[in-house]
């Protein structure tokens, strides 16, 4: 016997849209991403130099919209309603301001320990959500596997030039 008088989310459901994908899904994506926009924005509020802040945002720059229309598709193919949409977005969008606050506010505290540890831990969400969301979910369809596979390698390749180049601007080797 249901008492719940219609009032279970849409979100809550297990049902698959016509895609495979489901509201749940797309919100444990969403949950992912948001994880990752706070870090990566605390890690930019933490930045003590403009060279820092400006590798950080440009790195950001590059893989946000990335992140949006991976989430926004995700979205899209749940079969969730579009107000339901766009107040998941919305809040999503909130947390890079979010994120920069929390930097800005611990900077003064912050020993390069903590700022290790976090740039760790963006860089892991960021791995985590491209090995277990992203990429699997690219390669369901075999269609221009080719082209996916040389866009990822191109991606590693450049994420590794980018940073040989910051390590000679900072004396490294």
């Amino acid at each position: 016997n249901d008492h719940s008088h219609g009032s279970k989310s849409k979100v809550a459901e297990n049902d698959e849209s016509p895609s495979g994908f489901t509201g749940r899904s797309a919100v444990i994506l969403l949950a992912a991403l948001a994880v990752h926009s706070i870090l990566e924005m605390t890690a930019l509020g933490l930045a003590d130099t403009f060279g820092d802040s400006a590798l950080l945002s440009l790195s950001i720059a590059l893989h946000q919209p990335a992140e949006s229309i991976a989430l926004l598709v995700a979205f899209l193919k749940s079969g969730m309603p579009k107000p339901e949409i766009v107040k998941f977005l919305s809040i999503f969008s909130c947390m890079g301001p979010i994120g920069v606050a929390i930097g800005m506010a611990v900077n003064d505290f912050a020993s390069p320990v903590v700022d290790a540890t976090m740039l760790a831990v963006v860089a892991g969400t960021f791995v985590y959500v491209g090995a277990t969301e992203v990429i699997p979910e690219e390669w369901e369809d075999s269609e221009h596997k080719w082209k996916k596979f040389f866009a990822l390698i191109s991606g590693i390749v450049s994420i590794f030039a980018i940073t040989q180049y910051t390590m000679t601007l900072e004396g490294g080797f």
